[in-house]
């Protein structure tokens, strides 16, 4: 007999109202107990794609100091080359492609026992693949270390031996540099390729002051006009290891002689000289510190070696060689 049932009144009917609140309470405990049953039962997986890992902010603004000194050889040189910058993150975005974008304007300041160039420079990067920088430098030779010679035309031998028993007719004298350097580059996981063109015009005051006159540069390493155009393009396929960076570069040099400078009639048996040159050969680097901010930011070492596919003078196994050390200074940074 059920246990609400009254046994002293077997023909008695329960009221509709005691009917209805017993059922209530049937439903509240089927309710209660079933509350926990269901809360122990095994969650549905979740299917949404784990975001990757969120990358630190890039600043949004910031002063640097950056430098590189370097040593080189075949053709001989030692130069330090210095920028103080201020740069202006573009774009707050997660993209690959939009994160790393700036723009920024700084000082230039270049120094070598034979000359000086300062002047200002700004850069641009609108996406992470492509970079434009643009300047312009006053350039100061001192007349030291055989710098600066100059020549009649663009057709004259200077390779290292001519020009260092001329070295008693080198003058100081100065002059004007503008300069473009678009680049494109890449990166896929360690790999990266990197092509930039540099587009110069020079402007020098020279005792062969004519339309044909030009000068030795030891940077360029040929005959650069006086007033005049000068390509040259560096492309490095490199594999960035770490602290390590390993890898070629391939460089070229164009100086554009106008119509007057080329107007000369090559020597019996010979052709005109282009003074064009090509050079390939291994990069490493080597970064002590690869954590960005402090006093001495990602000091490092570099070696390049060249050896000359084409060139008017050096026409011997010997390579170009650089060696250099940089770093730089985190002066500002901040949102």
């Amino acid at each position: 007999m059920p246990a609400n049932v009254y046994p002293q009144r077997p023909t008695s009917v329960r009221p509709s109202s005691l009917s209805k609140g017993l059922t209530r309470a049937a439903l509240l405990a089927l309710l209660g107990l079933g509350a926990p049953v269901a809360a122990q039962q095994p969650q549905p997986p979740i299917t949404e794609d784990v975001p990757p890992p969120v990358q630190p902010p890039l600043p949004d603004r910031r002063v640097y100091f950056t430098t590189l000194n370097v040593v080189r050889y075949n053709p001989l040189g030692l130069e330090s080359q210095n920028r103080l910058v201020y740069q202006k993150r573009l774009f707050d975005s997660p993209s690959m492609l939009l994160r790393d974008t700036y723009a920024s304007a700084g000082a230039s300041l270049k120094l070598s026992p034979a000359f000086f160039k300062l002047g200002p420079v700004v850069e641009l990067q609108p996406v992470a693949m492509f970079n434009v920088r643009a300047g312009y430098e006053y350039v100061q030779f001192f007349g030291t270390f055989g710098s600066i010679q100059s020549y009649p035309d663009s057709f004259q031998p200077y390779d290292d031996d001519l020009r260092s028993e001329t070295n008693d007719a080198a003058y100081g004298t100065s002059g004007h540099h503008f300069f473009v350097e678009p680049m494109l580059q890449a990166k896929v996981k360690s790999v990266a390729l990197r092509t930039k063109l540099a587009i110069e015009y020079w402007n020098v005051s020279l005792h062969d002051g004519g339309p044909r006159g030009t000068f030795y540069d030891p940077t360029l390493d040929t005959l650069v006009p006086g007033k005049g155009w000068v390509l040259a393009n560096d492309t490095d396929l490199l594999w960035l290891a770490g602290q390590w960076t390993l890898g070629a570069r391939l460089s070229a040099v164009w100086p554009r002689y106008d119509e007057d400078t080329s107007a000369v009639d090559p020597l019996p048996g010979r052709k005109l000289p282009t003074n064009q040159h090509v050079r390939v050969g291994p990069i490493v680097a080597y970064a002590f510190d690869t954590k960005p901010g402090g006093l001495m930011s990602k000091p490092t070492v570099l070696l390049i070696a060249g050896w000359y596919l084409k060139h008017e003078n050096r026409v011997n196994a010997m390579p170009y060689l650089l060696g250099g050390f940089s770093f730089s200074t985190e002066l500002l940074s901040g949102r």
